[in-house]
């Protein structure tokens, strides 16, 4: 039997090729590849931003059926609310284990996203066989060295597809909680103000999270009204439309809507490099600047290092999330208030891969969801 997927040849050119439908080894499983979400991420890759050996079969917001299942794979896997077998629904970590060997996996084993011996579903070669290691495709080759989780049957299936960047959300979000031991007035916690800069599908599940856990003040920024309105939704309390003012007056906006201090914590999603100098400008002197919009090099922005300085700020980091946060991501997904099935605006069928990422960033469009089986 044959399977079709996408492969990206080089940076601008996707073709739909067809495999050999492989036999998982005794350690692995077939996924049979239901949904998958287009990431700002894979844009970026096909906009030739990500430096990667192509070619490549892109994709990893996944959520499929287990097709075929080794004897030993839910013993050699992590498997998190298994057993799994044929039949069961699940969604796949895109990083597989950590190789624990490395610098960081020695010397930094908290940050697990550190590793340099991981692999990455959708980002890595695939001229060897099985070949299948990315989710634009029928059926996914799922190795023995992944993190698995069976979805809960309470979560509906229509917002199950958005459990990996619920991850970067949540992380997001945990991320204003550190670093260090906590003070009084120190990160985020219940009542705190927050700025989220940029609406896109990541920046509004970051509101919908800080919603859900209790933050006070949400302030949204973004240009586009569609955007700032869909952020209402989710549950941000102003919005502010950057193509409407200077940003001058955004600052002047926040301040006089934070007792004139600024938020406590500012999260930039937009991933444009002069928005991540806005954070430092709108967050309050001790406050917390979290910079999750920049999984991609899209170049240099104007910074003032005494300005850091004089706010005594702490700047953090998301570089993606640890393999457990996928659990934290279904446990939101299980309880969560917010309209989440309102950010699934498209579904298109494998062959219009191309069309749905060009769609990205347009009016009216959030998440994108390629459906490899229609």
């Amino acid at each position: 039997m044959q399977v079709q997927a996408a492969v990206m040849l080089q940076p601008g050119q996707i073709e739909i090729r067809e495999f050999d439908k492989p036999t998982p080894a005794d350690d692995s499983l077939l996924l049979q590849v239901d949904k998958v979400g287009i990431c700002g991420s894979d844009k970026h890759m096909y906009l030739g931003h990500t430096a990667l050996k192509f070619p490549v079969i892109p994709g990893h917001e996944v959520v499929g059926t287990v097709s075929e299942i080794g004897k030993n794979a839910n013993q050699v896997m992590n498997v998190m609310g298994g057993p799994i077998k044929a039949g069961d629904r699940i969604t796949v970590v895109p990083g597989s284990k950590n190789c624990g060997r490395c610098y960081y996996c020695l010397h930094v084993p908290g940050r697990p996203t550190l590793c340099s011996g991981r692999t990455i579903y959708g980002f890595s070669n695939s001229e060897t066989p099985p070949y299948l290691n990315g989710e634009f495709s029928e059926y996914t080759y799922i190795h023995g060295n992944s993190w698995v989780y069976k979805i809960p049957k309470d979560i509906p299936e229509e917002i199950s597809v958005l459990t990996e960047p619920v991850a970067v959300a949540t992380r997001a979000v945990e991320r204003a909680c550190a670093p260090g031991l906590p003070q009084v007035g120190d990160g985020y916690s219940i009542g705190s103000s927050v700025a989220v800069l940029g609406c896109g599908p990541i920046g509004l599940l970051v509101i919908a999270v800080l919603r859900d856990s209790g933050a006070g003040t949400i302030i949204a920024t973004d240009l586009v009204d569609s955007r700032l309105e869909m952020a209402e939704q989710m549950g941000a309390d102003v919005v502010i439309n950057v193509g409407n003012t200077t940003p001058e007056e955004r600052v002047e906006q926040i301040q006089s809507l934070t007792n004139g201090v600024g938020v406590d914590i500012a999260i930039e999603c937009a991933g444009i490099p002069a928005v991540f100098s806005e954070a430092l400008d709108v967050v309050r002197r001790g406050g917390k600047v979290i910079e999750v919009g920049h999984y991609t090099d899209s170049g240099e922005t104007q910074v003032r290092p005494h300005q850091i300085c004089n706010k005594d700020l702490d700047v953090c980091g998301v570089w993606a999330y640890p393999q457990i946060q996928f659990q934290t991501a279904l446990d939101f997904l299980q309880r969560t208030r917010a309209p989440l099935h309102k950010l699934i605006t498209h579904h298109l069928p494998l062959n219009q891969l191309e069309i749905g990422i060009d769609m990205l960033g347009k009016e009216g469009v959030y998440k994108v969801v390629i459906e490899p089986q229609s």
